[in-house]
């Protein structure tokens, strides 16, 4: 249902029209009166007014007057102007405030049914559209954390391929126009180790509380995002802010924080491996730099790491950053030169490592060879890793990759699968198998065994009999 407003400031001309419009035929429930522009704005204060119905020649201020007050408090109200005379001036100004419709007194009751029924349509259309507007913003809302990130997704794997020439086609494409201009600094967020025993489905959902940690300590308010790519590292994206550089001492201080956090809050230890201001064409190429830093970091773990420091191929370090060092050294700035000297040296043991090219199924074959020789010993990742001399991270994301499960569950199924065998196969205590396992906890045993094989040992042993 709809509401009109009759504005004139001759009463006879405003009952005519409230007696000689059929409302119901136009599904009109209110009709407001008013006989000058103040009365007029105070029923806008009170109610939603649909379609106005207005005299332009008033003498406590024109209908023009009123329209430009109505314009700016409730621009979604058509307005059908009513006049005695066919003033140019008047038509003309009326038009440029989006009137409706200009008609001339004295006026056909079929004719303004008329264009009564047409405003209401237009009102209705508008009504529509905004609807439908805030449904989209809606879906768009709580889509655009999924949208973004295969965007940022793509960009970093240079599935979308960015140029200078392209990159404002491409924003404009995702709906990203916001960051047209825009420096990015990404940060690469890779998770060394656990310091509890975590299933699958628990290091997921730990590393998704990584991830909003991050949102929260390394990014101000609606100036980055945080993802999580199709190689399972999580990478944060400053965006640059509009007032200057991204400082980059301020983001590592942020950065050793947010580790010493996840260290405390959530048992796990981080490396940070921060990048470089890039533009939209450069940050795949940054991106793909911090995978080869933390392929090659194989020791170390919850340090930051500087993209800037980063040494080339050659195993040589450039002459503009020893002569930035000595400068450092001069200044008395000793901790910045060892945070530097920290990022190279991770930098040059990833040339022998990269320059082996190894396979990924010869990787997890010795890997799951070794698991298979140690099941009766303690594993953690770090061993494993040192076994195949590459990092923790990138070997826990390679085997989940490849295998389909993380290490952790490989592990515990593999433990299991021998307690069964030895359980059907032998007359051993049960106990004494879950210690010949590496478990001197029977009841922590069990519970891993049912999860496992949705069944407890001891009816396992029964049905072996």
């Amino acid at each position: 249902m709809y509401k009109v407003l009759i504005v004139d400031d001759e009463m006879y001309a405003v009952m005519g029209i409230k007696s000689g419009v059929d409302w119901e035929a136009l599904q009109v429930s209110e009709i407001y009166e008013a006989y000058n522009l103040r009365d007029a704005l105070k029923v806008f204060e009170r109610s939603a007014i649909d379609v106005m119905i207005c005299d332009i020649e008033m003498p406590k201020g024109t209908g023009i007057e009123l329209l430009e007050r109505v314009n700016d408090i409730s621009p979604e109200t058509e307005t059908i102007f009513l006049t005695a005379h066919a003033h140019f001036d008047f038509m003309q100004r009326a038009i440029q405030l989006d009137g409706f419709d200009y008609l001339l007194k004295p006026i056909e009751y079929d004719v303004l049914k008329s264009s009564i029924a047409r405003a209401l349509e237009s009102v209705r259309q508008e009504r529509e559209m905004t609807e439908l507007r805030a449904r989209y913003n809606e879906t768009w809302q709580k889509r655009k954390g999924l949208i973004t990130e295969k965007f940022w997704n793509d960009v970093l794997t240079r599935r979308i391929h960015c140029t200078p020439d392209n990159a404002l086609k491409i924003l404009q494409e995702h709906e990203l126009l916001a960051l047209s201009g825009t420096t990015f600094m990404p940060v690469l967020v890779s998770v060394e180790s656990w310091m509890r025993e975590y299933s699958t489905r628990d290091e997921e959902m730990m590393e998704y509380n990584i991830r909003k940690a991050a949102e929260e300590m390394l990014l101000d308010p609606g100036r980055g995002e945080v993802i999580q790519t199709k190689q399972g590292v999580n990478v944060v994206i400053l965006y640059g802010p509009e007032d200057g550089e991204i400082r980059e001492d301020t983001l590592y201080d942020r950065c050793m924080a947010y580790l010493e956090s996840c260290r405390r809050y959530f048992h796990c230890t981080l490396s940070c491996y921060i990048g470089e201001p890039s533009t939209l064409f450069e940050i795949g190429e940054t991106y793909q730099k911090l995978l080869e830093m933390e392929y090659g970091n194989l020791n170390k773990s919850n340090e930051v790491y500087r993209l800037a420091g980063f040494v080339p191929e050659s195993g040589q370090v450039p002459a503009a950053k020893l002569r930035n060092w000595i400068q450092l050294l001069e200044l008395g700035k000793l901790e910045d030169v060892e945070r530097d000297l920290k990022t190279c040296l991770a930098a040059q043991r990833l040339i022998p490592v990269m320059s082996e090219k190894e396979s990924h199924p010869s990787v997890i074959q010795r890997v799951q060879g070794y698991i298979a020789e140690h099941l009766h010993e303690p594993i953690t990742r770090e061993q494993l890793a040192c076994c195949v001399h590459l990092n923790p991270a990138y070997l826990s994301r390679l085997f989940k990759r490849e295998t389909g499960e993380s290490i952790t569950d490989y592990i515990l199924r593999e433990r299991m699968e021998a307690a069964k065998e030895m359980i059907r196969e032998s007359s051993m205590p049960i106990s004494d198998v879950a210690k010949s396992l590496g478990y001197y906890n029977f009841s922590h045993f069990s519970k891993m065994f049912k999860k496992v094989h949705h069944a407890s040992p001891q009816q396992v042993r029964r049905k072996s009999v």
